[in-house]
């Protein structure tokens, strides 16, 4: 048996069995679109080169053209299963455009009389436009994909891009028609090999790392109100302790909605959930995207962030107090209005102990509560808890 035929069957096979071997996994969550779209990358190479070896055979050449819309089918779904990793929402559209392309360019480059040449032709020209828009894609995605991945994904599809160029000169330009006993013919099973695993090789390494970001939310994030639950702010702030200088300034807020129980029993809890999401909307906009921000309890929010001085950390205080008290929100045909007590502490270098931090800051936050609600106080160390602004006014003068 030639080297290349018996290369076909055993590739063919090959992509039939990890076919089979993906099915489970995306059975036990329909929702990782991206498995499924590597199942039926998998198929479709695995019966488009079964065809390929028949299509000698075939003197309409229907075969063919069938083993290369396969073929080029599974390069398609392949890179679109990678890219969905990154949050391309439109793979099947993105597939099907690729597949209408290489079967048109096909079929006229037969009407063309271009002869059996007419489905390499389609097929990597096809393959071409799969790299390039590989390529765009994560150009204009650099920011927010890894360094260690976008680099060689780039070179991946520049590489995929040329290797098509290539192939569609060589097979054009021979003075023989395509056969599947040529060195050519090897040379291109042997790059497209490598190409589709270098694919599989990034979407299984991307695939674990998000299902390690997965699990990760699961842990360390709030369901509902989708920032970090308490023990997500507490591995943040020993991560930003560790990263910290010994002269760094860090200040610490609990923050309690007051009366939130009121809400519940008046409204409902299902308003009193959307209250929460109303909250943290609000405290998002008033914080930087490197504070640190969570849910540590029923209707208790915690901050954490570098500030150059407590005068700084009284203003970012003042201004989710203030932006919360002037907020309204509608929930059935009501205007509900909501306000926070925040206690604050304030602390320099590593954070040793953070219990400690947030014992210091309830205390702060129980004397918010105690005077009246709606207000911000500093933990003192020397009066327990005294409020470095128990008047809202001295709070933002410090």
């Amino acid at each position: 048996m030639p080297y290349n035929l018996t290369a076909i069957i055993a590739w063919s096979a090959d992509s039939l069995l990890l076919a089979a071997f993906l099915f489970p996994l995306w059975m036990r969550n329909r929702t990782r679109f991206y498995v499924l779209y590597w199942i039926f990358a998998l198929v479709a190479q695995g019966l488009g080169l079964a065809l390929l070896m028949v299509a000698g055979s075939d003197p309409l050449r229907l075969v063919g053209l069938l083993a290369f819309t396969f073929l080029i089918s599974a390069r398609a779904l392949a890179t679109a299963g990678l890219l969905s990793l990154y949050g391309e929402d439109r793979p099947a559209a993105f597939t099907m455009v690729i597949v209408a392309l290489s079967v048109g360019v096909g079929v006229l480059s037969r009407l063309a009389g271009v002869g059996s040449a007419a489905n390499v032709a389609g097929f990597y020209i096809g393959s071409f436009a799969v790299a390039v828009y590989g390529f765009y894609f994560l150009s204009t995605r650099m920011p927010s994909i890894k360094l260690r991945f976008r680099r060689p994904l780039l070179t991946l599809f520049f590489t995929e891009a040329l290797v098509a160029v290539a192939f569609l000169g060589a097979y054009n330009f021979q003075t023989s028609p395509p056969s599947l006993d040529s060195a050519t013919t090897s040379l291109a099973m042997i790059s497209g090999f490598l190409l589709f695993s270098a694919k599989g090789f990034f979407a299984v390494w991307l695939t674990v790392e998000r299902l390690e970001s997965d699990l990760r939310d699961l842990a360390f994030s709030d369901p509902l109100t989708n920032v970090l639950n308490r023990r997500g702010v507490i591995d943040e702030i020993e991560k930003m302790s560790h990263r910290s200088a010994k002269t760094d300034q860090f200040a610490y807020f609990s923050l309690d909605l007051d009366d939130f129980k009121g809400i519940n029993d008046i409204h409902g809890h299902s308003v009193g959930d959307r209250a929460l999401v109303n909250f943290t909307n609000v405290v998002r906009q008033c914080l930087r995207e490197k504070d640190i921000f969570g849910r540590t309890g029923g209707e208790e929010f915690a901050i954490f962030t570098r500030v150059p001085d407590r005068r700084t950390a009284a203003q970012i205080a003042e201004r989710i107090r203030s932006s919360l008290e002037a907020t309204s929100f509608r929930e059935n045909d009501r205007i509900l209005k909501m306000t926070v007590s925040i206690g604050v502490t304030m602390m320099r270098g590593r954070i040793g102990d953070i219990e400690t931090m947030l014992t210091e800051a309830d205390r702060a936050l129980y004397k918010a509560k105690g005077d009246g609600r709606n207000r911000i106080v500093f933990y003192d160390a020397t009066q327990s808890a005294e409020a470095g602004s128990t008047d809202r006014d001295i709070a933002l003068a410090m």
